[in-house]
C-alpha cells in the first residue's frame, strides 16, 4: 500500500499544472540571466530606469487599451529561461543578444494565449505588444 502511495504522488506531482511565481512590481529580478522587470502601473512605470531594458513587452486589448496581470513564460535557444506571474501591463528584458520567444496569457480571461519572437539587442528600447483581441474592451 505505501508503494502504492508513493507512486500515486509521483504522478501527481508530474501531472500537476506548473504554476509561475508572482513577480515583485516594479522591481528587477533576475531569472537564469534575463534581467526582468515587472511594471507599467502608475507613477513606477516612468522610472528612468526603465529606458535603459531593450525589450519592453507590453499586453494589451483589440482596443489598444493595456491589460494586467499576465502570466508569461520567456524562451531562447528553444529552452524556457523564465515563467512567471506579472501584475503590471508591461514586463521589460535586458538579457544576452539573440533570438527570444514570449508566450502570455491574460489571468482568468478565456482570452486565447498570445506570443512573439523578439531580437535582444542593444540601442533603443523596441517595443514587443501582445493584443489579445477576445479580450473585451471598455467601451
Amino acid at each position: 500500500m505505501l508503494k502504492l502511495c508513493a507512486v500515486a504522488g509521483v504522478v501527481l506531482a508530474i501531472s500537476a499544472p506548473a504554476w509561475a511565481d508572482p513577480m515583485p512590481m516594479d522591481q528587477p529580478v533576475q531569472l537564469n540571466g534575463l534581467d526582468t522587470v515587472c511594471t507599467g502601473i502608475g507613477e513606477a512605470k516612468d522610472d528612468p530606469r526603465w529606458t535603459s531594458y531593450p525589450i519592453r513587452i507590453e499586453f494589451s486589448n483589440g482596443g489598444a487599451q493595456y491589460l494586467s496581470g499576465a502570466t508569461v513564460k520567456v524562451s531562447h535557444a528553444g529552452k524556457s529561461i523564465a515563467e512567471f506571474d506579472c501584475a503590471g501591463s508591461w514586463v521589460l528584458l535586458k538579457g544576452p543578444v539573440g533570438s527570444y520567444r514570449v508566450d502570455a496569457s491574460i489571468d482568468g480571461s478565456p482570452a486565447k494565449p498570445e506570443n512573439a519572437r523578439f531580437m535582444m539587442g542593444t540601442g533603443k528600447q523596441k517595443r514587443v505588444i501582445l493584443r489579445f483581441p477576445d479580450f473585451k474592451s471598455n467601451e
